[in-house]
């Protein structure tokens, strides 16, 4: 299994390890109360002083703590979840995409994922979070639409891989997804073609008025 992390530092991290139990402690914690595990760490620089710092363990290596843990799968969900009270989340490696357009008085909002395109209105929006609990990452165009189902789902805003922000980070202001559109050539009309755009939009470069621009992938930590 892989965790990640995002950190800061002036200057290039040579020993991991040592790096984090100086600066970041709460994190090292995490090393430092699971040390019975072959834990390996490794940094990668992504760009104004920030970098990502992996951390991998072998699954196997649960097995060892099978004298504490009734098995090895919830040794390693203690694991998992220790690790996330440290700041640390699971490398993403899927991801949902989501969006919510008013049809009339209506709230019609769509999910896809590997499966294809589904569809829910307003009073079906559970149906649809309980799909969307399955991915460690939510894809949208704008947060906007995340208000529609915080109720239901309050912590989508700590999965929530927001493509406008992105963009904003970048050129300062984001254009709206229908001013994208026209650029790819694209109907976004009805639900299913912005969903299949946003999808599109991360395989980046993403082209905009004044030129392309590129985006820091989905499966980043969101605070990069």
């Amino acid at each position: 299994m892989k965790l990640q992390t995002a950190v800061s530092s002036d200057s290039p991290i040579d020993d991991v390890a040592e790096f984090l139990k100086e600066q970041y402690p709460e994190k090292y914690a995490l090393i430092e109360n699971w040390e019975e595990l072959d834990i390996k760490l490794s940094a990668e620089p992504v760009g104004d002083n920030t970098y990502i710092v992996f951390l991998e363990v072998p699954e196997e290596e649960f097995e060892k703590l099978t004298n504490i843990f009734p098995s090895k799968e919830e040794a390693l969900g203690a694991f998992i979840t220790t690790a996330q009270e440290a700041g640390w989340e699971v490398v993403p490696e899927s991801y949902v995409v989501y969006h919510a357009d008013f049809e009339g008085d209506v709230l019609i909002a769509g999910i896809k994922t590997e499966e294809g395109i589904s569809k829910h209105d307003q009073l079906h929006l559970e149906e649809m979070i309980q799909k969307m609990l399955r991915y460690p990452r939510v894809v949208v165009y704008s947060s906007d639409v995340l208000t529609y189902i915080k109720d239901l789902y309050p912590e989508v805003d700590s999965k929530a891989f927001v493509i406008s922000r992105e963009i904003a980070r970048k050129v300062g202001k984001a254009p709206d997804l229908e001013d994208i559109a026209k650029l790819y050539g694209k109907d976004v009309s009805k639900l299913e073609g912005k969903l299949e755009l946003i999808e599109e939009l991360l395989r980046g470069p993403i082209k905009l008025p004044g030129g392309e621009v590129e985006i820091k992938p989905y499966y980043y930590p969101l605070e990069v």
